[in-house]
């Protein structure tokens, strides 16, 4: 299985929506770009530029990150898809003339993630689909799923839903009320 890894040409703020710890070792460094404006734009090697780092160091933030990944409590490398998802992508996919393209989870603009049409997969990507909508793929990277995995792609009150497994815990025990 390929490791989840980042790089220094991701985004800041991909970087912290895929590893939450890369915050406070940026910190270490002296670098606040997670809570610029400009972060969501800006690749980590720009922003380590930016602040006059030079190349060992942009190297050894990266190692430091890419270490925090493996220190994260392992998330099951699996997505699973409910045929109401995939019914629904599926004629949104029909709707959209795209019944020949596969979805992507990623990253929006605000770090969240989505799903995006595309035309193949990316080397590396992990495909998921439901047996009854077998048509409908799903892909994500390892590096995705390292945050994500594990959780459940679903329709709810008409929206799709990305649920992980820690946010199906506290609906089932009552503990919230983001039903």
């Amino acid at each position: 299985m390929e490791t989840a890894t980042i790089n220094q040409n991701m985004t800041v703020r991909e970087i912290i929506t895929l590893v939450p710890a890369a915050a406070d070792i940026m910190l270490e460094y002296g670098l606040h770009c997670f809570s610029c404006s400009v972060g969501g734009v800006e690749t980590l090697a720009e922003g380590c530029q930016m602040h006059g780092f030079d190349t060992d160091t942009l190297e050894a933030l990266v190692e430091d990150i890419n270490d925090a990944i493996g220190k994260a409590p392992a998330r099951p490398q699996e997505i699973t898809v409910t045929v109401d998802a995939a019914r629904g992508i599926r004629d949104i996919a029909s709707a959209e003339d795209k019944l020949d393209q596969i979805l992507i989870i990623t990253l929006d603009e605000q770090g969240g993630f989505c799903l995006e049409f595309q035309e193949k997969p990316l080397k590396g990507d992990i495909e998921f689909t439901h047996p009854e909508v077998s048509d409908v793929r799903i892909f994500a990277s390892v590096l995705t799923l390292s945050r994500i995995g594990g959780a459940t792609i679903d329709v709810r009150e008409g929206r799709f839903k990305l649920n992980l497994p820690e946010d199906e815990g506290c609906c089932s025990n009552g503990g919230c009320d983001c039903k």
